[in-house]
């Protein structure tokens, strides 16, 4: 009976099309993956580096699952995953900013909009697991947002064959640095960060739909690497989208391309955010 279990979770697990676990390993990362791409969000252990609540994006080439590959690879065998060795590929920087797809949060003044992008998440939770959906929970104590410390909480959920995660947002008011809180005018959804140029983007305001093509090797270290392994100065685009239903602003803020709306605290806010390589394939 015992050989019969293992055999059956052995079969599950290679049979799986979506994954995900916190890393301990890699300073609290989060990751998880679908057959399309995969994605990490950093944690407490990475402060001291001033990361964001944005989105890292890994490329990968096939369904095949990565992510424990890419893991190992970068810390037992020490071959950085920002190299393109067999398939899959980490050359997308987020640094502090929203990254590809992640939670952006804009106040307005008038027709003057400011970002206000967060740390790394103080919590995690896995809400469920199965070979063809994951759904985790990070919680995030401290996203300041003009002199307001806001609680941020973040579902998302992974499912097989679809481009898109679903991302569900929750925000709180914590703490005013103000004598009393002021009121102030939010717009909140996803959003992709830009890099040094602006490549190839595109806008659907009526359905909240927002979309940005580049190099992938727009990051010059991630480039040098690659050049410097194989001698080559390509590997392929990215294609990453963001979708919020209900988006009242689809544009270019800060550098960063939006698709935000109106937003009243405590409501829970829905958007959709995913991203492609073109060296993908089935």
């Amino acid at each position: 009976m015992a050989l019969s279990l293992v055999g059956c979770a052995l079969k599950e697990q290679q049979s799986a099309k979506v994954y995900g676990r916190y890393v301990p390993e890699r300073k609290d990362d989060f990751a998880w993956e679908n057959e399309y791409a995969a994605f990490r969000m950093y944690g407490a252990a990475l402060k001291p580096e001033n990361p964001s609540n944005g989105v890292d994006l890994w490329l990968k080439n096939s369904p095949a699952l990565v992510v424990d590959t890419m893991y190992g690879r970068e810390l037992k065998d020490h071959r950085p995953y920002h190299i393109n060795y067999d398939g899959n590929l980490d050359c997308y920087k987020v640094a502090h900013t929203c990254g590809a797809g992640g939670l952006v949060v804009l106040t307005a003044d008038g027709e003057n909009y400011r970002t206000w992008i967060g740390g790394p998440y103080d919590r995690y939770e896995i809400l469920e697991q199965t070979p063809d959906r994951f759904v985790f929970r990070l919680e995030y104590d401290s996203l300041l947002v003009a002199g307001q410390i806001l609680r941020e909480s973040l579902t998302i959920t992974a499912e097989a064959g679809q481009l898109q995660n679903k991302a569900e947002v929750v925000l709180e008011l914590t703490q005013s640095y103000h004598l009393s809180p002021i009121t102030f005018h939010l717009l909140v959804g996803g959003g992709i960060y830009l890099h040094d140029t602006v490549d190839y983007y595109m806008t659907i305001p009526e359905v909240g739909y927002v979309f940005y093509e580049e190099d992938a090797l727009s990051d010059k270290q991630a480039a040098q690497m690659n050049y410097e392994y194989n001698g080559s100065t390509s590997q392929g685009r990215i294609q990453i989208s963001v979708k919020t239903p209900g988006a009242t602003l689809t544009d270019i803020v800060d550098g960063n391309l939006v698709a935000v709306r109106p937003y009243q605290l405590g409501d829970t806010l829905t958007y959709y955010f995913g991203a492609t390589w073109s060296e993908w394939h089935n």
